[in-house]
């Protein structure tokens, strides 16, 4: 009995990827620094909130949204959802690490022989944009996964991504890290199911709160993360 695992996907999830997300804490400095994140326990909150109340209902939906699109060879689709990201990511460090990310993963993925077509289709789309991180992973998880699984992966990404900023700036272990984010699999996984059913037109998320201390986490005095 054989088994394939889908080593693409895996690869496109990968956390580690060299294209920008290390240096982004998306605002949890800032909670930190006011007392708010201060250990194991008030990070598990605070990334379960973020995912289901910012990440899920904004940028899960477009990866959703964009995989169907590209699925169907519909790239005004895509350029679409681009420009309702542009329009959606109010803080301008979000927005801008948004952007550089997509870029940076782009460029990263032309050298993908499996990536490449998909790269190139978004080099060429006509009056093409700074491309969104969420755009970017939506179109080359297109022809890896279904549209539910391309936001489950994306999700998972995302996570360990806060989880690991947050090992860094409380600090807090490895170990609780991990814990953190296998006690987050069911939420994902149940997040990504909700959000699939879902219409690009409902995309976004009010969460003003949240936008302040995006904002605030330039201001601070010293810091370890650009956003």
């Amino acid at each position: 009995m054989s088994f394939c695992v889908n080593l693409h996907l895996l690869q496109l999830g990968d956390s580690a990827l060299p294209i920008g997300g290390y240096s982004h804490s998306w605002g949890l400095e800032a909670a930190i620094d006011r007392g708010l994140v201060h250990d194991a326990a008030s990070l598990e909150g605070w990334v379960r909130s973020w995912l289901a109340q910012v990440l899920g209902p904004l940028e899960g939906i477009i990866v959703e949204a964009v995989c169907g699109a590209v699925r169907q060879e519909d790239w005004p689709a895509v350029l679409e959802a681009n420009d309702l990201l542009e329009a959606s990511l109010t803080p301008s460090t979000l927005r801008l690490a948004s952007h550089e990310m997509g870029e940076q993963l782009l460029t990263l993925a032309e050298v993908w022989l499996w990536a490449s077509d998909r790269v190139v289709a978004l080099r060429t789309t006509q009056n093409a944009p700074e491309w969104h991180h969420a755009v970017v992973f939506g179109t080359l998880a297109a022809s890896e996964a279904e549209p539910e699984q391309a936001v489950a992966v994306y999700l998972h990404q995302a996570a360990l991504g806060m989880i690991g900023a947050g090992v860094r700036a409380i600090p807090i272990g490895h170990t609780h890290g991990q814990q953190i984010l296998a006690r987050l699999h069911d939420d994902i996984n149940d997040l990504a199911a909700d959000l699939t059913a879902r219409d690009i037109e409902t995309a976004g998320s009010f969460s003003p709160a949240y936008e302040i201390f995006c904002h605030a986490q330039t201001q601070l005095y010293t810091r370890l993360f650009r956003s």
